[in-house]
């Protein structure tokens, strides 16, 4: 059996996971997508949020571009990305968590057992958005804007497929 996930920071990490989850669940419900929001697609924001050579690289890039040529672009994006989905995943898990438990976000669960997200405020909490560093922000926000063209079969085979290989 697997030890339980202790949050060392559990103030900062948790509570800084939560909003960036509520963040990316608002910004990705705004763009209307056809593809919905999953926990697998979830999974791989925070990996590639808190890692500080990723928002450089992705800085870079406008929010409109092609989640594919972004990719392409920026191979870098993918390296050691397994390894840092699974050691993200408990933080991912526990600030899902915190931003459902707390009325941020819902989750639903359909006729196949299959959990979506959506946002579930009509504003942000007093003083949070702004104290949340804005090279964060903004990552999520285009993580948001890219995710949110492409199902989450076809961001996975992006991110951990055949390198260089791009198939529908």
């Amino acid at each position: 059996m697997a030890r339980a996930y202790t949050d060392r920071h559990l103030i900062h990490n948790s509570s800084l996971a939560c909003f960036l989850m509520a963040s990316f669940v608002a910004e990705y419900e705004s763009q209307e997508s056809e593809f919905p929001l999953d926990l697998p697609k979830l999974l791989l924001v925070l990996p590639l949020v808190w890692n500080e050579s990723n928002r450089n690289a992705l800085a870079s890039r406008n929010a409109r571009s092609k989640i594919d040529a972004v990719l392409r672009d920026n191979p870098a994006v993918k390296i050691d990305l397994e390894a840092r989905v699974r050691a993200h995943t408990p933080a991912t898990l526990q600030g899902l968590n915190l931003a459902v438990s707390s009325g941020l976000i819902g989750k639903c669960t359909n006729t196949e057992g299959v959990v979506r997200f959506s946002t579930l405020m009509s504003r942000w909490p007093a003083g949070i958005k702004k104290s949340i560093p804005q090279d964060l922000m903004k990552t999520t926000k285009q993580l948001a804007l890219w995710y949110s063209t492409a199902s989450t079969e076809t961001i996975y085979k992006l991110l951990f497929g055949i390198p260089n290989e791009i198939r529908d």
